[in-house]
């Protein structure tokens, strides 16, 4: 009786916590403010962050396979996930810490990164759908099948407010009527931000096919991006049921 009553007040701790998670990066969004309005929430966020775009992740990988027979990614194939997951959280946090960077190859470069974490949360979360509940149920054995939807929310904020930064060409090209052009990366930040957004979209491309061949160098199928979801068995796309 104490277990079960122990059991349902964690269990409620937890999920107000998953649902903090999800609400504070969407409230900070709709204010547009970066800065959250208390020191608590400022924690909470950045606790979020370690445990949902870090931990997580690592812990995933490490036992993705141990509750057979359904398994997430197929293990042959699982490589290039790991790769482009580890690129997209560097991308994350690279950009908490150079925010203010007015260097536009390195702007262009993260926010790529960021877009890739993006696609891959938003793809993984619905390859995860059937087993969300279990991420809530089991805080300890299965919250990292949340990472996916709440990485997705800290992505999805830093990559906004990534990109609100402008940048004055009076400062970083004094001289450039002198030479009678702007170079490229510049001209993409001066882009509105849809447009941007679809360079970034073009830009994601190449970016995830390096990853791609990197894998493929490593001795991975050169379609192991898609086979590590239809070769997995149990989720949305597994084709193995």
């Amino acid at each position: 009786m104490i277990n079960s009553f122990l059991f349902s007040i964690v269990l409620i701790g937890y999920l107000f916590f998953v649902i903090y998670c999800i609400a504070t990066p969407l409230i900070t969004l709709f204010r547009k403010e970066k800065a959250c309005r208390s020191a608590f929430s400022g924690g909470a966020l950045i606790f979020s962050e370690i445990i949902y775009t870090v931990i997580g992740p690592v812990i995933g990988f490490i036992r993705f396979d141990e509750f057979r027979p359904d398994i997430p990614f197929s293990k042959p194939h699982v490589l290039i996930i790991i790769l482009m997951v580890i690129t997209s959280s560097l991308s994350f946090w690279i950009a908490k810490l150079t925010v203010n960077t007015p260097n536009p190859v390195v702007r262009i470069l993260i926010s790529v990164g960021l877009l890739q974490g993006l696609v891959l949360c938003a793809i993984t979360t619905i390859h995860f759908i059937p087993f969300i509940p279990n991420g809530i149920m089991f805080p300890v054995l299965g919250f990292e099948l949340l990472s996916p939807l709440i990485a997705f929310v800290l992505l999805l904020r830093e990559f906004y407010f990534f990109n609100r930064m402008e940048i004055n060409l009076n400062e970083l090209l004094p001289y450039r009527k002198e030479l009678g052009f702007i170079p490229l990366p510049f001209q993409v930040m001066q882009l509105p931000g849809f447009t941007r957004a679809l360079v970034y979209g073009a830009l994601l491309v190449p970016f995830v096919a390096l990853h791609v061949l990197l894998a493929y160098g490593c001795g991975q199928d050169i379609d192991a991006l898609i086979k590590a979801f239809t070769h997995s068995h149990g989720f949305i796309f597994s084709l193995k049921n």
